[in-house]
């Protein structure tokens, strides 16, 4: 790597994180960054006393400027765009469009079963006219959008492609940087020609693969098709997750690298049959104009493939290309080209991954072979320094997604980098063959899942370990620790031949690795708690503990959510061994579908259930159960719960009766178990369950006195009571909602009701497992991912 090889590569990094704050933060704060940038490169060149280095940081500043001219005008179309959502969205309008698949269609993969109605696709708008209620506006962005539809509108939705073009109507709902489209009309439009040609073959290849493997079991099948084509339909969401947490989930999506497993397929043979260089590389071109067309338009898989064409374009006119210098000119371009594309998570973790390759990757092996005294030969290092290196790099952007680590993601990736190129290609010459011989295409899929079996034993293996789950502190702050700690690794590989640096990595990992350290680390959840708000997508799940240093050991549940999978995870993360005693609200789903995790160890001592002859059998079997009503009561020392609603089941009927469209029509939500939990220092807490407005009107009514933190009813839905939670007056509020949930939940009138009764808002879709600390819980941490 020379001097030259790095000439690109700061301009185009300030024009990329410049195009990354544009998406996240507006026009205004990426002008605002240009300014501070264009400030302090003038302040080095006054500063500097050397004319070369001033030259040089005006070339690179120059680079950012003529880039700008670019940039500026594509994130003002995207805030336009963005615009016309949000006003959609906040007058409450209907929005007419066009847009352009990015997957085929599905149904729902998260949250309980009744909210997997219909179908959902990932789609991007198409720039042109559009309507916003009843006016004619013009989308000058092209932005992502998630679709949805249920009816007969999912019918029409599930006849759309991959690629295809599709006429929609529907409202919006604006969550961050995800817009919603529940489509209420869907029209796919029929396309000509030969680009409607193309996609018809393209659709059939994929159709074909998915019957070739309809035999081998479906997540074997989905992941040797994700590696393969990106096309992961019947993967089940818990194997999604495993990969995740094990650091290979970009198996399960086309990457850059199969781009370079492509290319070494075709120019290996090629170049072993004696086939001259160019004819070569236009094979190989030709190779990845069509997998590219095949696979779709992943963030990766653009940011490899425009990356090969400079790369191959220059060894083809017989000069020698720099990669460094592709990938920063990759990144430029589509910085200023496409910034949404740019700013996708996808972009970012290829990019990241590929730079941290290129630049670290040969350091830190000469590095691993100069520690072990040679006898870590080069390639072995670079064996181990690449997955190293990638991990690395990506995991402070993994960190904003989901705040855990996992102390296995490199050796996975490394036993699994083996397993990954042969079932690629094995795949690829089987969706070649199955259009002329469809039973060899089988047997190939076959053998090519085999490798796919070996890689989920692996993923399943690392994530029934010690460490695979480690949580950190979510956003920035967990960022920054990240950041801090890979500067260390490199200040310490840097200054590897100093033996005081070796002393203190050596006094370093004893200090973490000391048994009964982890406990002291920031990084350790522990036990010390008193309440647990769990992240189990759109459902409830509350944990209660006396204060531990009261020597008491009990352990409160309070519902279960929809899944036990997630609630498993849940209290995994949070040690909880036993469950003195199980409360079960109400009798739906989303509050009782879990409790199949309470097996074992975890089998409740007691249950209470409420008075609907419908919640007994939604309770845990065999397990002592309470039919709870109003004055039921469980004490600990240092922990009391208290029923306040309801009084029987004629409460329940009576209020759902008079609801005026909160209620389900069941009675259950109004049946829902209201608790007042007491611990020894005088907090209180109060749970509303699922309660309706006319059952918390009641419930006011009865004055339960104020609390200091409120489980918020239904979810955050809009149906709420405000006396009641004035009367209450909590100074903190748990939300247990799921992310992308079809309900809107939480609704901005109950957030706005919150804000007003003066209460901070907790809330799993957003923070995730929250735990209050027992020695602050005035302080909520969060230890879990978002669900």
């Amino acid at each position: 790597m020379t001097r030259a090889d790095l000439r690109l590569l700061p301009g185009a990094a300030c024009v990329w994180a410049l195009a990354v704050l544009g998406i996240t933060a507006g026009t205004e704060a990426a002008v605002a960054g240009a300014a501070v940038l264009a400030a302090l490169a003038l302040t080095a060149v006054t500063l500097t006393g050397s004319p070369r280095t001033a030259r040089s940081i005006l070339a690179h500043l120059g680079i950012v400027v003529l880039a700008g001219a670019l940039l500026f005008p594509a994130l003002q179309r995207h805030g336009s765009t963005d615009a016309a959502f949000e006003l959609a969205e906040q007058e409450g309008l209907i929005m007419e469009l066009t847009v352009v698949a990015a997957a085929d269609p599905a149904p729902p993969g998260g949250g309980p079963s009744w909210a997997r109605e219909g179908q959902q696709m990932t789609a991007r708008t198409v720039r042109g006219p559009a309507r916003v209620g009843r006016d004619a506006v013009v989308l000058p962005a092209s932005l992502p959008v998630l679709v949805r539809a249920s009816g007969a509108s999912a019918r029409d939705l599930a006849r759309v492609r991959d690629g295809d073009l599709a006429h929609l109507r529907g409202r919006v709902a604006v969550s961050g940087s995800l817009v919603i489209l529940r489509a209420s009309q869907v029209r796919p439009a029929a396309q000509a020609g030969p680009s409607g040609a193309a996609r018809s073959v393209r659709h059939s290849l994929r159709r074909q693969a998915r019957q070739a493997t309809s035999h081998l079991p479906s997540d074997e099948a989905a992941l040797v098709r994700g590696m393969t084509l990106g096309d992961t339909r019947g993967m089940g969401e818990q194997t999604e997750e495993i990969m995740r947490r094990a650091g290979i989930s970009h198996l399960v999506a086309v990457s850059g690298a199969n781009i370079a497993l492509v290319l070494a397929a075709v120019l290996g043979p090629l170049l072993l049959c004696g086939v001259r260089r160019r004819p070569r590389l236009l094979v190989a071109g030709i190779v990845l104009a069509g997998y590219v067309w095949l696979v779709g338009d992943e963030p990766s898989v653009q940011r490899a493939a425009t990356m090969s064409v400079p790369l191959l374009a220059a060894r083809f006119a017989g000069v020698r290309a720099s990669p460094i210098a592709a990938l920063a000119l990759t990144v430029a371009l589509w910085s200023v080209l496409d910034p949404v594309t740019a700013a996708s998570i996808g972009f970012l973790l290829s990019a990241l991954a590929t730079a941290a390759i290129l630049l670290a990757a040969p350091p830190l092996a000469t590095a691993l072979k100069e520690l072990s005294g040679g006898r870590l030969g080069r390639t072995a290092a670079l064996v181990l320094a690449v997955p190293l290196v990638a991990q690395l790099a990506c995991t402070p952007v993994l960190i904003l997604l989901t705040p855990e680590v996992s102390a296995w993601a490199v050796p996975v990736n490394i036993l699994v980098g083996p397993l990954v190129g042969p079932s690629t290609v094995i795949g690829l010459l089987a969706l070649v063959i199955g259009t002329v011989w469809p039973a060899a295409a089988a047997l190939l899929w076959t053998l090519a899942a085999g490798g796919a079996h070996l890689v989920l034993l692996i993923a399943r293996g690392a994530d029934a370990l010690p460490g695979s789950r480690i949580p950190v502190p979510a956003g920035a702050t967990g960022v920054l620790l990240v950041l801090a700690v890979l500067l260390a690794v490199a200040i310490a590989v840097a200054a590897r031949r100093l033996p005081l640096t070796r002393w203190v990595v050596a006094a370093l990992l004893v200090a973490v690795l000391a048994p009964g350290a982890g406990r002291l680390l920031p990084l350790g959840t522990g036990p010390e708690w008193t309440l647990a708000l769990c992240a189990v997508g759109q459902g409830d799940a509350l944990l209660l503990r006396p204060h531990p240093d009261d020597g008491q050991d009990s352990t409160v549940l309070i519902d279960t959510g929809p899944d036990p999978a997630m609630l498993r995870r849940c209290l995994d993360r949070l040690q909880v061994r036993e469950i003195d005693l199980l409360v079960l609200t109400h009798p739906h789903q989303d509050h009782t579908g879990g409790r199949a995790a309470l097996t074992g160890r975890r089998t409740p001592q007691r249950q209470w259930i409420c008075p609907l002859p419908g919640a007994a059998p939604e309770s845990v079997p065999r397990v002592p159960t309470t039919v709870a009503t109003t004055g039921e009561a469980w004490q600990r020392p240092e922990l009391a719960l208290r029923v306040l609603w309801p009084g029987s089941a004629e409460d329940a009927r009576r209020a759902s009766a008079a609801e005026h469209g909160g209620g389900e029509g069941d009675a259950a939500n109004d049946c829902s178990i209201v608790l007042e939990a007491l611990w020894g220092d005088g907090t209180r807490l109060v749970s509303l369950g699922d309660l309706e407005p006319t059952a918390q009107q009641e419930l006011a009514a009865l004055r339960p006195g104020p609390a200091d933190i409120v489980k918020v009813a239904h979810h955050g839905s809009r149906f709420q009571h405000a006396p009641l939670y004035r009367q209450l007056d909590p100074a903190l509020a748990l939300v247990p909602v799921g992310q992308h949930n079809d309900f809107g939940h939480p609704t901005e009138e109950a957030l706005g009701l919150l804000h007003a009764v003066g209460a901070q808002v907790l809330r799993t879709d957003v923070h995730g497992t929250v735990v209050l600390p027992a020695d602050d819980a005035a302080a909520p941490r969060s230890v879990g991912p978002a669900r």
